[in-house]
């Protein structure tokens, strides 16, 4: 028999090996893994001419400001899924505040700082060990 207080401990070691370091975004079933989370340095993607910055996350809320290829963001909210993307809340150096969504499985809008140089493939990135084959089924 198990002494209650070494079964107390085993229980909350498992409990503990199971929360992850940072957060995992909120699920969005018809978007791409989402790779930022709250605190990050991000940047708005080589090659994006303008992003919109919004006021909810979600594609039919009034553009509160336009962002441009290079321009730094801290990510200070989020995930939000709605209409297929998954939105991040995020201040521009200048402080302005609002959404924008990370992407499409055609290519990420925003990406870490870390990663600016370096393009993510989002279909890589999301079909990777442990996510489920729904959602990473290609045509042939």
């Amino acid at each position: 028999m198990i002494p209650k207080r070494l079964y107390s401990l085993i229980i909350l070691a498992v409990f503990v090996g199971s929360i992850h370091a940072e957060p995992l975004a909120t699920a969005c079933p018809l978007a791409p893994r989402p790779h930022l989370h709250v605190g990050q340095q991000a940047v708005v993607a080589p090659g994006v001419d303008v992003l919109n910055l919004r006021a909810l996350p979600a594609r039919d809320t009034g553009v509160s400001g336009r962002l441009y290829a290079g321009t730094t963001l801290t990510v200070i909210g989020g995930s939000s899924c709605n209409g297929g993307y998954t939105w991040w809340r995020v201040e521009t150096s200048s402080g302005a505040r609002g959404w924008v969504a990370e992407g499409t499985w055609e290519g990420y809008w925003v990406v870490p700082l870390a990663d600016a140089d370096q393009p993510v493939d989002p279909v890589e990135w999301s079909c990777g060990v442990g996510i489920g084959s729904r959602r990473c089924w290609l045509p042939d």
